[in-house]
C-alpha cells in the first residue's frame, strides 16, 4: 500500500517527458547511471542551444540492500554548445548548462560518514534542487546518439522525523554533490 504513490508518480514523471514532442528532430531514449535507470529527452538544438529532460528510479541504498524500495526524480536543464567537432563520420558536441532537479528520493544519512552496511536510517523525503550539467554527445550517421554527461545538484531535502511524529526535517541535499562525479550514459534514438 505504501508503494502506489511511488508507482503513479513514476508514471507521471514518465507522462511529463513526452508533453514536448513536438515535430522537430528530437531524441528519446534510456538514461542509465550508478544513480539510476530512467528515460532521456533530448530536444532539437536551435541557436546553439537545447534541451533535456531525464525522468529516472532513483536506487540510492538499494543495489547495498540498505534500503527496500527506489525513490524518483526528474531532471529538466536548458544546454548550451560551447564545442563542436565533425569528423564527417561522427560528430562531437560538448555542452554545459543549469536546470531543476525534483522528486521523492532516499538522502545520504546525515553525520553518518560513508557507512554502506547499515541501514539507511533517515526517511525518503521531496527534494528540489537547483543543477548544473556537463556532458557530451556522439553523433553517428544512422539515428542512435550517445549521450555522457554529469550532473551537480544544490538543493533541500524534506522528509518526515524518524523519532517524532507530525514534524519534518528539513536539510541540504548530500546526495547532489557527493553523486556529481556518477557518469550518466544517454543511448537515444533521433526521429
Amino acid at each position: 500500500m505504501y508503494r502506489k504513490p511511488h508507482t503513479a508518480l513514476l508514471a507521471l514523471l514518465i507522462c511529463a517527458l513526452l508533453l514536448p514532442a513536438k515535430a522537430a528532430s528530437q531524441e528519446v531514449g534510456l538514461f542509465s547511471s550508478p544513480k539510476g535507470v530512467g528515460v532521456l529527452w533530448q530536444g532539437a538544438e536551435k541557436n546553439g542551444a537545447f534541451n533535456t529532460a531525464a525522468a529516472y528510479v532513483d536506487i540510492y541504498g538499494v543495489v547495498t540492500s540498505r534500503c527496500s524500495f527506489p525513490g524518483y526524480k526528474a531532471n529538466f536543464s536548458r544546454q548550451y554548445v560551447f564545442y563542436r567537432k565533425d569528423t564527417g563520420e561522427w560528430n562531437l558536441t560538448l555542452y554545459a548548462g543549469p536546470g531543476l532537479s525534483a522528486g521523492y528520493v532516499h538522502d545520504h544519512d546525515k553525520g553518518r560518514g560513508v557507512d554502506l552496511s547499515a541501514l539507511v536510517a533517515d526517511n525518503q523525503g521531496f527534494v528540489f534542487a537547483l543543477s548544473g550539467d556537463f556532458g557530451m554527445r556522439f553523433e553517428f550517421p544512422g539515428a542512435v546518439v550517445l549521450n555522457l554527461s554529469w550532473t551537480a545538484e544544490a538543493g533541500l531535502h524534506l522528509r518526515a522525523n524518524e523519532r517524532f511524529k507530525d514534524s519534518s526535517n528539513l536539510s541540504i541535499y548530500n546526495n547532489g554533490f557527493i553523486q556529481s562525479l556518477y557518469p550518466q550514459l544517454g543511448i537515444l534514438y533521433r526521429f
